[in-house]
């Protein structure tokens, strides 16, 4: 698998720690069409989930899938960066976009950082929280375009039936990504809020913390990098490799 791991301490944007520091980040060069999947032995919460991870891009000004789950690119959810360096959800039906939330903020700088949380909560109630994005610990609120799912929605999203690819598109070597990932966090069933990935830190930086404790579900993962033979091995305890 063309991934590489990059030692690189992340203690925030300015380098500095509250007494969490991740020393490993994985390298995806774009060059080599990387990517990571697995496939769900038996399907989790689809209602429900939060994908959370600290990213740093190498390539802007393209397409670039952060993952993909589902039968086929035009059959799927999936997180991206868009052409214009937008932020962007998409659940597509033969094509169409069902549910979109794109961000009218863009993500060039090269040099930083970003800690990205994704969460699903079809259940809730009320129809702008049942997808939320959070950038460095605050939530998304201005969208270029927004359309959100109908409430009990499944998302293909914990199905055993696809793929989560992490990388590229789910069916190839397709819509690649270019930078570096850590502390890639997939939690099923549990629609968490950013603390649970990080915190501010006395100088008002948005700095990571320890997963550990946090409760994955049946299809759940943590994969930091931190073993160059096996670098999509799942910390979380729950063996998805």
């Amino acid at each position: 698998m063309p991934v590489n791991k990059d030692f690189y301490t992340l203690a925030g944007s300015s380098g500095q720690s509250t007494g969490y520091e991740i020393d490993q980040s994985i390298r995806f060069n774009d060059d080599d069409n990387p990517r990571m999947g697995r496939t769900p032995s038996s399907t989790g919460t689809e209602e429900t989930w939060t994908w959370s991870f600290w990213i740093k891009r190498s390539t802007i000004g393209t397409l670039q899938v952060i993952f993909q789950i589902g039968a086929d690119k035009n059959n799927c959810d999936q997180f991206f960066f868009n052409t214009s360096d937008q932020l962007e959800y998409e659940h597509l039906d033969s094509g169409s976009n069902t549910d979109e939330l794109k961000t009218t903020q863009v993500f060039r700088d090269t040099s930083a950082w970003y800690h990205i949380v994704l969460v699903a909560d079809t259940t809730n109630s009320v129809t702008s929280e049942r997808i939320r994005i959070y950038v460095n610990g605050e939530r998304v609120t201005s969208f270029a375009s927004s359309t959100y799912p109908t409430q009990n929605y499944d998302t293909h999203i914990n199905s055993s039936s696809y793929e989560n690819a992490i990388g590229c598109n789910n069916t190839g070597s397709d819509r690649v990504f270019g930078g570096y990932m850590t502390e890639i966090v997939m939690l099923d069933g549990t629609a968490a809020d950013p603390s649970s990935f990080g915190e501010t830190n006395s100088s008002g930086i948005w700095v990571p913390k320890s997963v550990s404790g946090l409760t994955f579900g049946t299809n759940g993962f943590h994969i930091d990098g931190r073993d160059s033979a096996d670098l999509g091995d799942d910390e979380s305890g729950q063996g998805n490799d």
